[in-house]
């Protein structure tokens, strides 16, 4: 008869192989690359859609005045520019045009600089500009520029979505070169 120790020590070595063909099944599985389910191949798919969307998104809302007015147009076919100044607290709107082509000029080259970022137009403004550039006699460009942060520029020659903006002055622009035309 097989002694109960005998019995023991047989049981226990059993379990130490099951164990360690466990262990070594574990360690195969380790190296190996398991295959991707259909929900997490699709759930990447989705979160690379909406990564490029959003990466896409935000580089279409910077923009400058460069591109969306003065690549558009020669400035010496500009013919005019009218300004027209509104303060919020006169009824009071004063004109002015100008047809002098080194005047144009400084007032382009004043918004040459200037860097844009889509954005709703502000409604609390100290001074508000309405100028409008004709090339060859007739509008162009309709342009809004509230005090020295907003501006909307409608282009009047084209029929997509960069025909018109609203847009924040994201760095430093002189509004000088309006106010001036009103001293």
């Amino acid at each position: 008869m097989i002694s109960e120790e005998a019995l023991l020590v047989t049981g226990m070595d059993q379990m130490n192989e099951v164990e360690n063909t466990e262990k070594q099944r574990g360690q195969k599985h380790l190296g190996k690359w398991k295959k991707p389910t259909l929900t997490q191949i699709f759930l990447t798919v989705f979160l690379l859609g909406i990564a490029v969307f959003w990466v896409g998104t935000i580089v279409q809302s910077f923009t400058s005045f460069e591109s969306r007015v003065s690549s558009r147009i020669d400035l010496e076919d500009i013919s005019s520019i009218e300004v027209i100044r509104s303060l919020p607290e006169t009824t009071d709107e004063v004109t002015v045009t100008v047809t002098d082509p080194a005047e144009i000029a400084s007032i382009m080259n004043a918004f040459a600089d200037v860097k844009l970022m889509s954005s709703y137009g502000s409604h609390d403004f100290t001074r508000n500009y309405w100028i409008s550039i004709f090339v060859d006699g007739h509008p162009r460009f309709g342009i809004t520029l509230d005090d020295q942060k907003y501006i909307y520029i409608n282009d009047s020659n084209r029929n997509d979505k960069y025909s018109s903006g609203s847009f924040k002055i994201i760095n430093h622009y002189d509004i000088q070169s309006i106010d001036r035309l009103f001293d």
